[in-house]
């Protein structure tokens, strides 16, 4: 029997790569840059999605074309460190095949391959090396001011595309406020790194009527309510400790059927056993000073009763990520088994309040960690916004835009920490295009002919990428393409001379201006990650000619 019945190898040429790449890139196309549209779609579930967010958008897709999923694989494993960059990431893979796909043949895929390998290897660095040279790096010990506006400008750069100006500058005024910048520089950078890996601790997504209404609160905000509330004395600090535990004895199947079966002494026994217990719990809460107890799971209301008696409020139902967050921002211990004599210094919490809160008609608990070892954290985010589905929008905007901001960061010894950027508009992607095509990246006499290739096609893309945003940022005339063509020469004879280099890009409006003055600024990190993780897939789609399906 033929091992192969059933199966059919296709061919996958460089014009399918380029068509999938397009119908992905037609998607996101109109919402690219800071005048982007929004795409109004529909997943398999019925989910009406209103988004120009990329990576929102690939992810809703059921993509049957393996190459196409291969793709969309890419785009997502890049978000996942940089948190932003799909539509630029997907623009320039279209640009690069078209390239491609007009000049050069099937014949011709070694030599492709060969050009990825060598721009990978001996352009791309001294390409890096370039760019850093010419970045803004600005210092937190030295220069708070330029740290500062750097910080803002990446804010500014991420939430642009989506929304208004005027909220933009809200937004990132609100966000900036959360943030200490008169923490010495490692524990600014741990205070970054904590919101950024756990974003959504820090907020509170509520109905309201505009996103300008977003604020920030001094503290943190458990979403919970107190079971059991009771007055704490406002000029203590309010000690408590978190339970992983059930306060009663876990009673085993076996066991739990032997008490049913037994006498009803059997049973009263059992009971007066479990309230022993729970006395015990309560008597090492008074002795301790113990005020509130924090738990993960469910106290029975006999157990409130008896806490009650002791005056020792009760938070229950918290969720494990919410009590795992809580014991790495006050570097203490959750309890995790029980009965003991007495809890440990590292198991007791302290903050200097807690209280009940209403956010958005939602009772939830205001909490003030304090104490010696506390990590250095931000404040509670509240993003409103008029529905649920555009709260989740937010979130996602903000989350981007702060993984953004990490990004830009470098702890250097001292500790000093720096922020490295460069500034927006795509002036990145025109700095490059300029270095590619003068041939500077070049240092030896022997040039690599796939080199020079693929050199060739990743200028061009890079202009493509420039030339997509200023489409969509300007007017749609007969004379736009050559509005292009004036103000690119305009940037490369001002690029002349790359000692003196003014990093223009284009505006809200399309203007070219000096984005680093119009405070928008860009990761360099970011910007690197991308064309590497581009490099990736294309060697991928270039070392695959053929697929097989069944």
């Amino acid at each position: 029997m033929d091992n192969n019945q059933g199966t059919e190898l296709k061919l996958l040429d460089f014009s399918k790569s380029l068509q999938i790449a397009r119908a992905l890139e037609s998607l996101v196309l109109r919402g690219f840059g800071p005048q982007g549209l929004q795409t109004l779609m529909c997943t398999s579930t019925g989910q009406v999605l209103v988004t120009n967010n990329g990576a929102t958008i690939f992810n809703a897709l059921h993509i049957g074309h393996p190459a196409g999923r291969l793709m969309v694989k890419a785009i997502d494993k890049m978000i996942q460190y940089t948190g932003d960059g799909s539509k630029t990431f997907i623009v320039m893979l279209s640009e690069i095949l078209q390239q491609i796909d007009c000049n050069y043949t099937e014949k011709d895929r070694g030599k492709l391959i060969r050009g990825v390998t060598h721009f990978t290897h001996n352009v791309f660095p001294v390409l890096q090396k370039q760019v850093l040279d010419h970045s803004r790096t600005s210092s937190l010990i030295n220069d708070k001011k330029a740290f500062c506006d750097s910080f803002d400008g990446v804010l500014r750069s991420v939430i642009s595309p989506h929304y208004s100006a005027r909220v933009v500058e809200n937004l990132v005024t609100t966000v900036t406020s959360s943030f200490n910048f008169d923490l010495p520089s490692d524990h600014f950078y741990e205070q970054v790194s904590i919101i950024t890996r756990n974003l959504s601790q820090f907020v509170i997504k509520t109905v309201g009527p505009s996103v300008t209404d977003s604020t920030t609160l001094d503290s943190l905000i458990i979403q919970r309510d107190f079971a059991l509330h009771l007055n704490l004395c406002p000029m203590e600090k309010v000690r408590f400790v978190i339970l992983m535990c059930s306060i009663e004895e876990q009673v085993k199947q076996e066991d739990n059927e032997s008490i049913y079966l037994s006498t009803n002494d059997s049973l009263r026994n059992f009971m007066l056993y479990q309230r022993e217990r729970v006395d015990k719990f309560a008597q090492m809460c008074v002795e301790q000073k113990i005020n509130v107890v924090i738990s993960s799971v469910g106290i029975p209301k006999y157990c409130l009763q008896v806490l009650a008696s002791r005056n020792i409020s009760v938070i229950h139902y918290l969720e494990e990520e919410d009590v795992e967050f809580l014991s790495q921002m006050c570097r203490k211990h959750v309890i995790l088994e029980f009965p003991r004599v007495q809890f440990t210094e590292k198991e007791i919490f302290v903050a200097s309040s807690c209280q009940r809160v209403i956010i958005g008609g939602k009772p939830c608990v205001q909490l003030t960690p304090c104490g010696e070892g506390l990590a250095p954290y931000t404040k509670t985010l509240i993003l409103a916004a008029p529905t649920d589905s555009l709260c989740g929008q937010l979130y996602t905007v903000i989350h981007k835009a702060i993984k953004s901001v990490y990004l830009s960061l470098i702890l250097s010894e001292g500790p000093s920490c720096s922020s490295a950027t460069i500034p927006g508009g795509t002036s990145f992607e025109l700095m490059c295009s300029h270095f590619l095509t003068t041939g500077r990246w070049c240092k030896s006499k022997t040039l690599v002919d796939e080199g020079v290739q693929m050199v060739s096609i990743l200028a061009e893309a890079f202009v493509g990428v420039a030339r997509i945003l200023h489409r969509n940022v300007t007017e749609t005339t007969q004379n736009q393409t050559h509005d292009f063509l004036i103000k690119l020469s305009r940037v490369w004879e001002r690029d002349a001379d790359m000692d003196s280099l003014h990093c223009l890009g284009f505006d809200r409006r399309g203007t070219l201006r000096d984005m680093d003055k119009e405070g928008v600024m860009e990761p360099i990190a970011l910007k690197f990650h991308l064309v590497s993780c581009l490099m990736d897939l294309l060697c991928t789609l270039l070392k695959t000619d053929g697929i097989i399906g069944t």
